[in-house]
């Protein structure tokens, strides 16, 4: 839990949170708690190369809809040239082992490495909330996005990315 807390209140990492995440391990364990309590969501830590470098989750997992959000960060910043390989994995997991229909996000304006990301993974647009998250004095835009199962499956050249998630319940 320190590594995550230490990457989750790095101003680097947490620049493109919705919230400002303070130092603190009894919140931490608390947060910890929260989400291994919760049905919607499902957090894993990102190996490569045999390190621990960053974390992935799936949030408002909807399993009658079939559709989820998706996340991840990156904690260790030499890593951060690999990003783009890093959700491919994850969406595999989503349409092929638990079929899911669609993966959404929200990016919050100025996070362009990763909207360029999603862009790259065939992500469409879907509007902005204007003026959506208040953080550090001041509003920032959310860009909403979504990918779907049809969309990702049709992409061939993502389709050897598969890791070991194990099974959610």
């Amino acid at each position: 839990m320190p590594l995550v807390l230490k990457w989750r209140s790095n101003k680097e990492v947490s620049q493109f949170f919705f919230t400002n995440i303070e130092y603190d391990i009894n919140k931490q364990n608390s947060w910890f708690n929260k989400i291994s309590a919760d049905k919607s969501v499902a957090y894993w830590l990102i190996e490569y190369q045999g390190n621990i470098i960053g974390v992935i989750n799936l949030a408002s997992i909807d399993r009658v809809s079939k559709k989820c959000n998706a996340g991840f960060y990156l904690g260790e910043m030499q890593y951060h040239q690999i990003a783009a390989f890093v959700l491919p994995f994850l969406y595999n997991y989503v349409f092929k082992i638990l079929r899911f229909n669609k993966i959404y996000g929200e990016v919050l304006d100025g996070n362009n490495n990763i909207y360029k990301i999603h862009m790259l993974h065939q992500y469409r647009h879907i509007g902005t909330f204007k003026n959506h998250i208040f953080k550090n004095e001041e509003f920032f835009d959310v860009h909403i996005l979504e990918l779907m199962s049809s969309t990702w499956l049709s992409q061939k050249r993502y389709q050897k990315y598969d890791a070991d998630f194990g099974m959610m319940i």
